[in-house]
């Protein structure tokens, strides 16, 4: 799940983008605030990849927002809203901490889907196919919880697995064997042709050795069982699969 907070007063502005957002990728969780104050305090309750921080908001200026936020979260990718794109503005976004600056009514959604996919190109990017909620809602806690900045997308079937592969070319898939009404051997090769580079770790919920031999003949790249069982084995596959500082 990617983490989005648009910080705006604006109404009609914030709806839009919010829209924008979430039609392009489902899978971010998008919060959203009025004023500097609940902007400020969403901000530092947790970690969000990206935040669309309007300059000026009822009780509380943007940049000194951005500032305050960036000295706990560094890591969050800051775009400040304004309604002009002076370089002063510019300069001051930069010197506050802002990754990036968008312009009210100047800047393309085009614009702001690829400010979006360059986040993506920077993380780390898993997808967890697996149909039981429980089970795909532990994967993701485990995933979230060790690696604070990967990017942990879900899906609970085969055609929004596929939906979700061809937006955020994910660099793992946790993929569950006994997703119902699915031919899982198509399935991984319908999400490498969208993602070739892409890892796949097979889950069932017995480990048992045939099922290790069908993972295999699937594509998989690895396979664990599902659940806590296989956790401690699943965060060593992973870990050693984390690319090099530099290298992502």
């Amino acid at each position: 799940m990617i983490n989005v907070l648009i910080a705006e007063d604006n109404a009609a502005y914030r709806r839009s983008l919010h829209q924008m957002l979430a039609k392009r990728s489902p899978f971010m969780h998008i919060a959203e605030s009025a004023d500097g104050v609940d902007a400020l305090h969403q901000a530092l309750g947790r970690h969000y990849d990206l935040i669309f921080m309007d300059v000026r908001l009822p009780h509380g200026n943007g940049l000194d927002l951005t500032r305050a936020i960036k000295g706990v979260f560094a890591s969050s990718i800051v775009c400040v809203i304004t309604i002009q794109d002076l370089p002063e503005y510019r300069d001051a976004a930069l010197r506050n901490g802002a990754d990036h600056l968008i312009v009210k009514g100047e800047s393309t959604t085009e614009e702001i889907a690829a400010m979006v996919e360059s986040l993506l190109e920077t993380r780390y990017r898993a997808l967890i196919l697996v149909g039981d909620a429980l089970y795909r809602r532990q994967l993701s806690v485990l995933l979230s919880a060790r690696w604070p900045l990967m990017i942990v997308a879900e899906a609970a079937n085969a055609a929004e697995g596929i939906g979700h592969a061809a937006m955020l070319k994910p660099d793992l898939v946790l993929l569950d064997l006994g997703l119902q009404d699915t031919r899982i051997a198509e399935l991984v090769q319908d999400i490498r042709r969208v993602s070739t580079e892409t890892r796949f770790i097979g889950m069932t919920s017995d480990d048992v050795q045939a099922h290790r031999v069908r993972a295999m003949g699937c594509g998989m790249d690895y396979f664990v069982p599902l659940g806590p069982s296989g956790h401690t084995e699943l965060a060593l596959i992973v870990h050693a699969l984390q690319p090099e500082p530099g290298d992502h």
